[in-house]
This record gives C-alpha cells, sequence and structure tokens, in this order.
C-alpha cells in the first residue's frame, strides 16, 4: 500500500494551540473562552498567509484526508453494455435461491371481515336515508324543528352540501341525490324562514332554506320544468 496526499505540518514549527502555554504575563492561558480566541486571533493578524494555514489546521485539527491504494476486485467497465455484463445476483436473489418459497397466505377471514364491515355500512347508511325522507317528506316550514338521528343528519350534511355547492347567486334551487340510498334532497329558497336540525350532540339553524327529500325516482317538481335554470342537481358517488 501506498500512501499519497500532503505531510501533517510541523507541530513544533506551529506556535502553541489556543489554551497551551502561558500568557505574556507569566499566567497559565484558558483552555477554552474569549481569552483563547483573542489569542488565536492574534496569532492570525501576525502570521503570513503561509504561516495562517499551518495555524489554522493545527488549531482545528483540520488534516488532509489521507487514501490508502489498493488492488480492487475486477469490475466491469464502465463502458460495457449490458447485454454483454455477466449477470450480477445479490444478496437477495442468492439467499432466496437457497430458501424454499413461503407459504400462501389466506386472507378469506379478512376479506369476510370488510365485506361484512361494508355491507353493515351500507345497512346504516340505507337506514339513516329512510329517516331523512320519512322526516322532510313535506317542505319544511317557518320554525319546524326535525330531530335526527346522528347517522340522519350524517346523510342530510352530505347532500346538502351537495345541492349548496350546485347553487349559485343567479339559481333559485338545488337538488342532491343518492341512488344508492335512494334518496333525492331538494333545496327550496325561502326568504326570512328559519329551519332547526336538532340532533343529539346540539343544533343546526339554516335560514332562508326549505327542505324536503324523496325517494331517488320521485323528486321531480311539476312546477319545475327539467331544462329550468332556475334549479341544478348534484349525483352523489360512493367508492366500489
Amino acid at each position: 500500500m501506498t500512501q499519497t496526499g500532503p505531510t501533517d505540518p510541523d507541530p513544533a514549527a506551529l506556535p502553541p494551540r489556543p489554551g497551551e502555554g502561558a500568557l505574556d504575563d507569566g499566567r497559565s492561558a484558558p483552555r477554552h473562552g474569549r481569552a483563547a480566541l483573542l489569542r488565536l486571533a492574534r496569532w492570525f493578524e501576525g502570521a503570513d498567509p503561509e504561516a495562517a494555514h499551518r495555524l489554522f489546521t493545527a488549531a482545528f485539527a483540520l488534516y488532509p484526508a489521507r487514501h490508502l491504494e489498493g488492488q480492487g476486485e475486477d469490475t466491469v467497465a464502465a463502458t460495457t453494455g449490458w447485454w454483454d455484463a455477466p449477470p450480477s445476483a445479490g444478496v437477495a436473489v442468492r439467499s432466496a435461491r437457497r430458501s424454499a418459497p413461503g407459504p400462501v397466505h389466506d386472507h378469506t377471514e379478512q376479506q369476510t371481515r370488510l365485506r361484512d364491515a361494508a355491507e353493515a355500512a351500507a345497512h346504516w347508511r340505507r337506514s339513516a336515508a329512510q329517516e331523512v325522507r320519512d322526516l322532510l317528506a313535506e317542505p319544511t316550514r317557518d320554525g319546524d324543528r326535525p330531530q335526527l338521528s346522528g347517522a340522519a343528519l350524517e346523510v342530510l350534511m352530505g347532500l346538502l352540501t351537495a345541492a349548496l355547492g350546485t347553487d349559485d347567486a343567479a339559481s333559485g334551487a338545488g337538488t342532491a341525490a343518492d341512488l344508492e340510498l335512494d334518496i333525492r334532497l331538494r333545496v327550496i329558497p325561502a326568504p326570512g324562514a328559519t329551519l332547526t336540525l336538532r340532533e343529539a350532540g346540539g343544533e343546526l339553524v339554516l335560514r332562508d332554506l326549505s327542505l324536503h327529500a324523496t325517494r331517488y325516482a320521485g323528486g321531480t317538481d311539476p312546477s319545475v320544468e327539467p331544462d329550468s335554470p332556475t334549479e341544478s342537481s348534484s349525483e352523489l358517488a360512493h367508492p366500489a
């Protein structure tokens, strides 16, 4: 092996490191702190460029790196194409060859649990939609205070958000429907009206609106033409 790179500076040719030796008045120099830094600064100020570099190296131990050369394993040249290069088998490939294939895991039980959970959630939402249809079978009037379960309020809020999202300042009414839950919600402008939706966790007050819920196919209002610009609709979709 050979050693390359510049040799270390001769410590004897350098002034002592900061914190070593004695001060000008003979007292011991501190090993750290402001006095040591000031003493180092005076050394830098009085040194020529070459001595300053050597002083910096010795003071902060920033010696050059040492590189050891050696004969490594033969490698494929960087210009060799992958077609001509020998195949390289990594550790993972070599260890896989020595071990038997693992068993195929049976996820039937997990799939059954997920299917049962999805069916339960769908039944829960359909029951909540039925509750909304029963409570809002007729358009609400000023001062109405229907009582809903938490599940029914969640379904109603989803439809209400979709209906109001399709409306704009120039439109009069909006609708939102959910085919899977078999429900359609109509939001009807009712200036001056107040509707309070009550639930165990609190109350939601809606102003200047009237709500009417029907089955999905039974929400057509005879007073509104199919192509009327006064009503916009939104269809809710559920992930598969």
